[in-house]
């Protein structure tokens, strides 16, 4: 009876016919299928297990192949017990003594490791909750596919759900787990014998699809795909709805797995700037757009260490007195070819890379110091505001660095002000909170910038330490047409005063504005009427050479 559930093909490498003669005749007295394959080396070997490496290599160590060149269980023939194990060999056997259970034992310990290591293998390219192939898994299948098809007949799908990570936070992880078990159910109905499905992350999967037949499947598919995933989940008794983001990018003949997996993951990108459950399809129109942002992005980085950046500082007007009482400080960059670029133009990019950390540094280094030269020209103290984004919140950094700067420019930190937008303010307000307490005993005091825009709760609004609120332009400039923003800025202003803070109005542009501001109690006014942004040298000719008390002597006040 054979004791093997597969025939071995053993390749035997030898000087002399001794050795294949005894293992010949084990066999046939073991009653095994394998084969017994003689070969001077193992590179002569080597074409005969192409696709095929269920075999077996027994070499004399005269003929012993290189370590890592076989990829076969490899057995070493010895005419005597060795004193110590051999390197390099998963066993060995010894002439002396040789017999049919000897070559038994080895064979079925042989077989036992090569299936642990297949199963190991499994594992490691398998994701253990859905039991689909996973990232590792994903990327040698997708090599093999493109080698079979030559890059033709295929098209790449990169999903990506969205709000998964709040839905798994708020219910559970194994809520979370079920959520996906049945995400992966719901594509693996659509999907044909051709389609292969991946997990590529916690929330992300990768479709690869077949498209031989017909290049529009793809995008027909990608339509019933999104339309069966915008479907409600049923999660212990609750229902749910989640988005989700399709990416789809044709593989072409000749390019590599990267470009096409790179191309998926920018349509899945493009899908994202629409809500609900979308599909895009990769255009090359959009990967040239994706270049020239890439490209930005790394001018934007030497633009920092070249010191192509300078702030320019727009002045704030107190109402009640005439005089100008704050800056706010306004990033620009000096493009080479460009030119002067607003920070609607960059600051965006600098916030999806993460240069918007450094670049935040570098305006806090920038305005403390101009503070200090604009103190030392004998001017008054004036509230410097900087914007401050949620990145910078989330860096560790944060406070000991400011701790830092503070002290090198030695300024007094009461004057320096952090602009916050409420979308910044409450998308985590505990953890905002508590870096906002730390600032403010250094003395940095906050403004809520664009008020009326965000979702702010009155809650965590009156528990955080803001001095400000400042309402937005599109509220200001309209309430000389509109009497719905007239009641909307005077309801802002009663409330800020009711919560005992003071009112910045933003956009104040003739002066209408300024006196229906004046009539509404508003404590402080921002605006090209007062002042455009400037730069600094310019900024200390209208504070120190009278030009400011001319324009603030035609303000209706």
């Amino acid at each position: 009876m054979s004791a093997f559930v597969e025939p071995l093909r053993i390749v035997l490498l030898a000087d002399g016919p001794e050795w294949a003669q005894s293992l010949r005749e084990q066999l046939a007295a073991l009653g095994s299928p394998s084969s017994l394959i003689t070969a001077p080396s193992w590179h002569a070997a080597s074409s005969l297990f192409d696709g095929t490496p269920h075999g077996l290599l027994l070499a004399t160590p005269e003929r012993q192949p290189a370590p890592g060149s076989c990829p076969l269980p490899v057995i070493l023939l010895l005419e005597e017990e060795p004193l110590e194990a051999p390197l390099g060999v998963n066993d060995w056997l010894v002439r002396r003594g040789f017999n049919a259970d000897m070559l038994r034992r080895c064979l079925r310990y042989v077989r036992e490791h090569s299936a642990l290591k297949d199963t190991l293998q499994r594992l490691a390219e398998q994701d253990p909750l859905t039991g689909i192939a996973n990232r590792q898994g994903f990327q040698t299948l997708l090599a093999a596919r493109l080698a079979e098809s030559g890059g033709r007949g295929l098209a790449l799908g990169h999903l990506d759900l969205d709000n998964f990570r709040h839905a798994n936070d708020a219910l559970g992880h194994q809520a979370g787990d079920r959520l996906i078990r049945q995400v992966v159910a719901r594509l693996q109905a659509l999907l044909g014998a051709g389609d292969q499905l991946a997990r590529l992350g916690s929330d992300e999967f990768a479709l690869l699809l077949d498209t031989r037949a017909d290049r529009q499947r793809a995008a027909q598919l990608a339509e019933r795909l999104t339309e069966a995933l915008s479907e409600p989940y049923l999660i212990d008794g609750e229902s749910l709805l989640l988005g989700c983001s399709l990416g789809i990018a044709h593989a072409r003949a000749g390019a590599g797995a990267d470009p096409l997996m790179w191309h998926a993951h920018i349509a899945m990108q493009q899908a994202k700037n629409a809500q609900g459950c979308t599909f895009h399809v990769f255009d090359e129109r959009i990967n040239r757009s994706a270049r020239s942002l890439a490209d930005l992005e790394a001018e934007l980085r030497h633009a920092l260490r070249r010191d192509e950046l300078e702030l320019h500082y727009q002045p704030r007007l107190s109402i009640g007195s005439g005089k100008i009482v704050g800056l706010e400080a306004l990033v620009r960059w000096r493009h080479s070819e460009r030119g002067l670029l607003g920070p609607d133009e960059f600051v965006p990019l600098a916030e999806q890379s993460g240069l918007i950390v450094p670049l935040g540094y570098w305006v806090m280094s920038r305005a403390l110091r101009d503070m200090q030269w604009l103190r030392g020209r004998g001017l008054p103290a004036m509230h410097m505001a900087v914007n401050l984004s949620f990145r910078q919140f989330q860096d560790s950094q944060l406070l000991p660095t400011l701790s830092r700067l503070i002290a090198e420019r030695g300024v007094d930190a009461r004057w320096l002000e952090f602009e916050l937008t409420e979308t910044a303010v409450m998308r985590r307000p505990e953890p905002v909170q508590q870096t906002m307490l730390g600032l403010t005993q250094l003395g940095v005091r906050f403004s809520l910038d664009d008020f009326g825009t965000g979702f702010s709760s009155f809650v965590h609004l009156n528990s955080l330490p803001i001095s400000l609120l400042k309402i937005d332009k599109s509220f200001v400039g309209g309430m000389r047409e509109r009497a719905e923003n007239r009641q909307l800025v005077r309801a802002m202003i009663n409330l800020a005063h009711n919560l005992g803070l003071e009112v910045v109005a933003e956009g104040v542009e003739d002066g209408e504005h300024l006196a229906l501001l004046r009539q509404y109690g508003c404590d402080q006014a921002q605006g090209y009427l007062i002042s455009k942004p400037l730069p600094l040298a310019d900024l200390a000719r209208f504070l120190v050479y009278g030009e400011r008390q001319a324009l603030l002597a035609d303000l209706p006040l």
